[in-house]
């Protein structure tokens, strides 16, 4: 106990207020500079998929596989246990600290492409180690980058996802932790060892999973219409109030009271952390401009889309409550109205499903980060993943979630050091 609870306080000290104040205040100064990109370029933001034609992942496998790594639990049950920390006002929260990230993540992916290597295979490589190396020259700085990145996609990118696969699944079909680890570890081990096998899976299954979650969340929504404007106005009028301004930070860790459940998916795009710029620098893509407006879609995906659905859903079916201390909970109460009985099944399958997505995506993420580190840590990073993917489901793991809460907070440092040094080459790449 004594351990966890150190790492908690180490935890909480970390994603404190200067912490998420660093990353919003980056994204309100590229804001600025940019002339408010989020709006201005919104229209752009579809057209950004057209194939380029070049070597590496196509602008769709490039988009689907960082979805996959950051469309996790934490768009889900994430966003259920911040509204019961923080209640409705957490929502609006959201959207204004995604609105900052859309520009945090445009720069990420604009360095992504400017500052790009090749992997072992030759293959193009991305990641922000690339930009503290090449562009900086903080070679010593890069590397600790990519070590906490590969330590955080082992714990929080891999452990704790299938463990949360591994709860839901147990819980709802009976199905033992051990058989589901075992099949998430094969799972992950042919996505490292398959060239593109990854991004091939993701290219299908993340559109299909997100599909059917947007279909049952906003069944939920329509069934219950009449209760939006309801909803809406509780939204704003309780985002100023003074515990729902602390649980509006649920989602972007504002008060140190709800930081956990900012770190653990409410602010699921991951803008700030750089990982996913590992994705984004093995596209074909050659624009570093038309990168970062991809790396924006993705944070309207996944938030403004994803986590906006599931906050709506709760509210407006009535689900909600502050004393319930179970999101999934509060997500298969609130799809009961369209599913009925099946509805635990329904929020089980979707948890399962955005949890072992993620796995594959961090998978990804973490072997770019092991290749910067060196070439020879090809194999042993597959085995730990793969190992890591099965032990994550037979444990427990609050230990796990604060050290990969620790090492993602770690990372945010050296990301925020790139953006800001890196301001100017950022900015001269944008139309």
């Amino acid at each position: 106990m004594l351990f966890t609870d150190i790492l908690k306080i180490l935890s909480d000290g970390i994603w404190g207020l200067p912490t998420v104040g660093l990353i919003l205040s980056v994204g309100a100064a590229y804001s600025f500079k940019l002339r408010l990109p989020q709006l201005r370029r919104l229209g752009e933001l579809p057209f950004c998929l057209k194939n380029s034609g070049g070597g590496g992942l196509t602008p769709f496998q490039s988009l689907s596989t960082s979805l996959a790594a950051t469309v996790g639990t934490g768009s889900v049950t994430g966003v259920a246990t911040a509204l019961t920390l923080g209640g409705p006002g957490a929502v609006f929260w959201l959207w204004v600290s995604a609105f900052l990230g859309m520009a945090v993540a445009y720069a990420e992916g604009v360095l992504s492409v400017r500052y790009r290597g090749r992997s072992p295979d030759g293959s193009p490589a991305g990641g922000i180690w690339f930009s503290l190396r090449d562009g900086l020259g903080m070679d010593r700085t890069a590397r600790i980058y990519a070590l906490f990145c590969v330590l955080a996609s082992l714990g929080m990118g891999c452990m704790a996802q299938t463990n949360s696969a591994a709860s839901a699944l147990k819980s709802q079909f009976g199905l033992s932790p051990a058989v589901c680890g075992a099949a998430a570890a094969v799972a992950v081990l042919l996505c490292l060892l398959g060239k593109d096998f990854a991004a091939k899976l993701c290219e299908r299954a993340v559109p299909l999973l997100a599909g059917i979650y947007v279909f049952g969340a906003g069944a939920v929504i329509v069934l219950n219409a009449a209760a939006l404007p309801g909803v809406f106005s509780e939204i704003f009028r309780s985002a100023f109030g003074l515990r729902q301004t602390a649980g509006g930070a649920a989602g972007f860790g504002a008060a140190a009271a709800i930081s956990t459940g900012f770190r653990r998916g409410v602010f699921s795009n991951e803008a700030g952390l750089g990982t996913t710029a590992a994705v984004h620098g093995a596209s074909s893509v050659e624009s570093p401009d038309r990168q970062g407006l991809m790396n924006m879609l993705e944070v309207v995906i996944d938030t403004f889309v994803i986590c906006t659905l599931t906050a709506l859903a709760i509210l407006c079916s009535g689900a909600y409550s502050p004393d319930c201390p179970d999101g999934a909970e509060l997500v298969a109460q609130a799809a009961s109205g369209v599913f009925g009985k099946a509805a635990g099944c329904f929020s089980a399958l979707c948890t399962a499903g955005f949890a072992l997505a993620t796995a594959v995506g961090w998978s990804q993420i973490g072997q770019s980060a092991a290749d910067f580190l060196s070439p020879k840590l090809r194999l042993p990073y597959c085995a730990a993943y793969s190992l890591a993917a099965f032990f994550g489901a037979v444990m427990s793991l609050e230990a796990v979630w604060q050290l990969s809460d620790i090492f993602n907070g770690l990372m945010v440092i050296p990301c925020m050091a790139a953006l800001i040094l890196l301001f100017k080459e950022v900015c001269s790449e944008s139309a």
